[in-house]
């Protein structure tokens, strides 16, 4: 465990990308069988679950960083509530 102590950051990119490999290898496979039944045309794209899930996951990233601008608070606003209660 010593090659994980020294390179933390190669090793867990290099484990990710092999879980990437093996996970659109797998759906290229799935695809061309008949165990799953889809409901929807557009379904029996090549990655379409792959595609939809980063497409989602930006649009999620997008809207979290628009209600950050409505919800943000000053730096010292709990500073000055907690001048208000003393």
């Amino acid at each position: 465990m010593n090659f994980l102590r020294n390179y933390p950051k190669r090793f867990f990119w290099r484990v990710y990308f092999i879980g990437l490999a093996v996970s659109l290898i797998l759906d290229f496979v799935w695809l061309r069988s008949d165990v799953l039944h889809y409901h929807f045309p557009f379904q029996h794209l090549p990655e379409f679950f792959a595609i939809f899930g980063i497409f989602g996951c930006m649009l999620l990233i997008l809207i979290a960083k628009g209600m950050g601008c409505f919800i943000v608070r000053d730096e010292d606003y709990y500073e000055k509530n907690q001048g208000d209660e003393e």
